[in-house]
């Protein structure tokens, strides 16, 4: 399979660039960014050629992998799977239901086989414990609640989001509320009723009301103090209480195996379990928080699909 990258930040070349380099089995074609330069030394490091056009780069890749801001990649998924091309994504899927939307149907209307890359999903040490989780509701009953906090220091010196200005724009309700609800709607299935509150900065702080009867929450923030940041979740119901653990691989490690099972949803024509619709419910959940923000007089339904 050849891939294109679309994007040349920090996280385009270190993750996406590095893992399908040395992917054994796919080919990098190369890089498009709506910096010329930035997209020649993306290609510089990882290999591959520098594309100007972005439709040059389509005609040239079966496949492409998306490092952009959410709304940016939204809008090029749509273009890309119109041209038939399977689609690597990253988190958020888009900012809006609209957006995420038209990226489902745009999938499902050309055929084409999509996976949303969620860092913690592709590495063994968390869906192990995801396994044995299910193994334990299974046998003691489900999950009745649970506390999650994802925060990131993105002020801190050298971080190298501190510049991102979609980030900085959406805060970390958007940045790392993926990676929370990507362990919590797995544990706690779907969410029913949302309602949130601010904090210092972007922080944000929800409530969820699960379809299962279990209560959960979460509080996210992109700038939290430098040394206090970190992902920690706390679950508990009759099987007992049980914190996630941290997960031992890296980030190229997980994005190759994401590549590895973007190539079967494209063999087999099996959508994959991360694919756009499953993206699209989280982008359902962080949507209706932000309408709870907006007005916050009641829990606010989750719009499902």
């Amino acid at each position: 399979m050849r891939f294109g990258v679309l994007g040349t930040g920090h996280w385009a070349r270190t993750t996406h660039g590095t893992a399908l380099a040395e992917h054994p089995e796919v080919e990098l074609v190369g890089f498009w960014g709506r910096d010329a330069g930035n997209a020649q030394r993306a290609a510089d490091e990882c290999g591959g050629t520098a594309f100007t056009d972005v439709d040059d780069l389509l005609a040239e890749v079966d496949a492409v992998a998306v490092a952009l801001p959410p709304d940016v990649q939204a809008d090029l998924a749509v273009r890309a799977a119109q041209r038939g091309r399977h689609l690597l994504l990253d988190k958020p899927l888009a900012t809006t239901l609209e957006n995420a939307d038209a990226v489902v149907r745009a999938v499902q209307e050309n055929g084409v086989a999509s996976i949303v890359y969620l860092t913690y999903l592709f590495q063994p040490d968390i869906t192990d414990w995801l396994g044995r989780m299910r193994d334990l509701a299974t046998e003691h009953g489900p999950w009745e609640g649970g506390v999650f906090r994802w925060a990131g220091t993105i002020d801190a010196p050298g971080n190298p989001y501190g510049n991102s200005p979609w980030r900085r724009q959406r805060g970390g309700l958007w940045d790392s509320g993926p990676h929370a609800l990507s362990i919590l709607r797995p544990v706690f299935g779907d969410v029913e009723r949302v309602s949130a509150g601010r904090g210092p900065r972007d922080a944000v702080v929800a409530a969820f009301e699960h379809a299962s009867g279990a209560g959960t929450s979460l509080s996210v923030t992109a700038t939290a103090p430098e040394g206090t940041g970190g992902s920690f979740a706390t679950i508990w119901g009759p099987g007992g209480r049980h914190d996630l653990p941290r997960f031992t691989g890296t980030a190229q490690e997980g994005f190759r195996r994401a590549v590895d099972r973007l190539r079967d949803a494209a063999r087999t024509g099996r959508p994959d379990a991360l694919d756009v619709v499953d993206a699209r419910e989280t982008v359902a959940v962080l949507a209706a928080v932000e309408e709870h923000l907006a007005r916050p007089d009641r829990a606010t339904a989750v719009a499902h699909s």
